[in-house]
């Protein structure tokens, strides 16, 4: 049994919005045969690195590519 792309993603979103700690709203996902992409941007390192762990911890995912950047004030 595979997971969908689709259903990971799903699965991700809901992960990265559930994080209390970890302000998601300018983070985009993609997931193409099993690997995540994310990009966009967040406010610190520590939360660029807690998205990428987020996404890592989904079942079916085989490799994070994170584009995320960090927001300058």
């Amino acid at each position: 049994y595979r997971r969908s792309d689709e259903r990971i993603r799903e699965d991700v979103c809901d992960r990265l919005t559930e994080d209390a700690h970890l302000d998601a709203s300018d983070v985009e996902v993609s997931v193409a045969g099993g690997e995540v992409v994310l990009a966009g941007t967040v406010d610190g390192r520590d939360a660029r690195r807690r998205a990428e762990d987020c996404a890592e911890r989904v079942a079916g995912v085989q490799h994070v590519q994170n584009n995320l950047r960090v927001r300058r004030p």
